[in-house]
């Protein structure tokens, strides 16, 4: 506040001191409108503070709401997720134990029904096989040369069994004779078109084959278990315990049996492993393998080309 010396008693009177007594209260009136103003800024300024923070507190207070409702949301699906899965594996696994109980009951049929054929076939045959009687004098010229096999009696009449049971024999011989005279692997069309038989019966006779190891897939086609080409061309042995040579030998043999784009991987791989882990190969010649697996792996690759990379490699 503003202190007015003018403002006497005295003052009243001169009218030099009543002048000066108005502009001292007019300068009073002016200091506290500019202190009302300044506190008006201020509490505008707080008020204004006021608001955001109101405004900051509603929008978490809806993050938050939005947040739980999220979150109560997921753990209904979750919960209605978990039931539906433990329904699911409950069916799944009723399913599985009919489907276990239908394979035994197919199983149990399948072994009265062999044991069923096996006794009509012994009822209408001796041997139980087609040939009948034209094999009965072979075989007993085999039995009576069985304690020396290296007779020619025995493997001229071991020779006419099999000539016999590929021709006259059942589906199943007339595929294994065909192998055995074949020169190569030979295509399940193969087999249909050369013995003239129904597609479903030789489906069945060289799955049954296979079953009991009596011919086996080599490439795109079958041969019998015993040929030379079912060992070489087979990518599952060990082909560590075998020569280098040996080695490029059944690679090759892959080869020529028309193996898919996968078995040739994996011969090759197994290959050069094997062929690392005996430390015959130089650097170039692994790198040079490696290169051909990884072109085997992105498109096919020319028979004759990796012909001569064997050739070059196994010089």
């Amino acid at each position: 506040m503003v202190h007015n010396p003018y403002d006497t008693e005295d003052a009243k009177d001169d009218p030099k001191k009543s002048k000066l007594q108005v502009q001292a209260q007019q300068q009073f009136i002016t200091q506290l409108q500019q202190r009302i103003a300044n506190q008006s800024a201020k509490i505008e300024e707080l008020q204004l503070q006021i608001d955001q923070s109101q405004q900051t507190s509603d929008k978490k207070d809806q993050e938050l709401g939005e947040y739980s409702s999220r979150v109560e949301e997921e753990r209904v699906w979750f919960e209605r997720d978990k039931k539906a899965r433990d329904e699911r594996e409950y069916e799944l696994q009723n399913t599985i134990k009919e489907k276990e109980e239908e394979i035994l009951k197919l199983k149990e049929a399948s072994s009265i029904a062999k044991v069923q054929a096996l006794e009509t076939q012994q009822l209408q045959s001796p041997l139980g096989t087609p040939i009948g009687s034209q094999i009965n004098v072979l075989i007993e010229t085999m039995m009576a040369y069985y304690h020396k096999p290296t007779n020619d009696n025995f493997l001229k009449t071991l020779q006419q069994v099999i000539e016999l049971s590929g021709s006259d024999g059942t589906i199943e011989h007339k595929i294994l004779g065909f192998l055995l005279k074949a020169d190569m692997p030979k295509t399940e069309e193969e087999i249909i078109q050369k013995l003239l038989l129904a597609s479903q019966d030789v489906t069945r006779a060289i799955f049954r084959l296979s079953q009991n190891e009596k011919i086996k897939q080599v490439g795109r086609g079958y041969a019998v278990i015993s040929s030379d080409f079912a060992e070489m061309a087979d990518i599952s042995q060990n082909w560590k315990s075998l020569s280098p040579g040996k080695i490029f030998e059944n690679l090759m043999s892959v080869i020529y049996v028309e193996a898919d784009s996968q078995q040739l991987i994996t011969a090759f791989t197994n290959a050069r492993d094997a062929l690392m882990e005996m430390g015959v190969l130089s650097t170039s010649i692994i790198h040079e393998m490696s290169q051909a697996i990884e072109k085997l792996k992105r498109h096919p690759t020319d028979n004759n080309e990796l012909v001569e990379l064997i050739k070059k490699w196994n010089t």
